[in-house]
């Protein structure tokens, strides 16, 4: 299963373009979160509407849109904008802005959501000086989204393996589930495992459930990344 920050369109445009090299997913899980993908014996993705219909609790698509908008204008429009409109949709909301105007953009973001009463997670990833930044529905987000098709594929959680090598796989990485963070994640990535492998090493003087155990970072990259974290989890 994949779980990705495109949408259903740009995903079937790589899978493609890499068919020799991909392995066509069971489910699919796109847009950070937002959208869950399953198919039918014609062969076609079809949107799950169990998982969509939670995602409407606490949300305002045309509230978020304006807090972001309200944000952009804070940064200037030379350090902020939104992201083409094929990148949103009706509970994601993603904007791009340089590496410097983040806290600005997400403080504003929040006070504004806040005022309006709206929950909503605000999730960073990205690198080379600029970040994309998804505003998404608080039911939504790559944990949740994991946990939802775990549950329907019925997949024990010490049998479920998230690999991820962005800062929007932060919060799928740090569920029960194991972990693997390959060699070539992104800094925030790296920071994150390397604290929470500092962690770990306390937690385990307490027994089980350490965070050292749990989660490993791989010195191959990509692909090989993968294999060399589940060989360490499980062989």
């Amino acid at each position: 299963m994949y779980s990705t920050g495109r949408s259903l369109e740009s995903f079937r445009v790589l899978l493609s373009e890499k068919r020799e090299v991909m392995v066509e997913p069971e489910m699919l899980i796109c847009a950070v979160g937002t959208k869950v993908y399953s198919k039918t014996e014609e062969e076609k993705w079809v949107e799950d509407e169990e998982w969509t219909r939670t995602l409407d609790v606490g949300w305002d698509e045309s509230i978020v849109r304006a807090g972001c908008a309200k944000a952009i204008e804070l940064c200037g429009e030379e350090s902020a904008h939104f992201r083409p409109e094929e990148e949103q949709n009706a509970h994601k909301i993603t904007c791009g802005l340089k590496d410097e105007k983040l806290g600005d953009f997400v403080e504003t973001l929040e006070k504004y959501l806040k005022e309006k009463k709206v929950t909503a997670k605000i999730i960073s990833s990205g690198t080379g000086g600029w970040k994309y930044v998804d505003c998404v529905s608080n039911q939504a987000g790559k944990l949740e989204s994991l946990e939802f098709v775990r549950k329907k594929l019925g997949f024990e959680v010490e049998r479920t393996v998230a690999c991820g090598d962005s800062g929007n796989d932060e919060l799928m990485l740090s569920g029960k589930n194991l972990a693997i963070v390959v060699g070539n994640a992104q800094d925030d990535l790296v920071r994150w495992a390397e604290k929470a492998l500092l962690e770990g090493e306390e937690v385990e003087k307490g027994g089980e459930g350490s965070l050292k155990k749990r989660v490993i970072v791989t010195k191959a990259f990509e692909a090989r990344g993968i294999i060399e974290g589940i060989r360490t989890h499980f062989f």
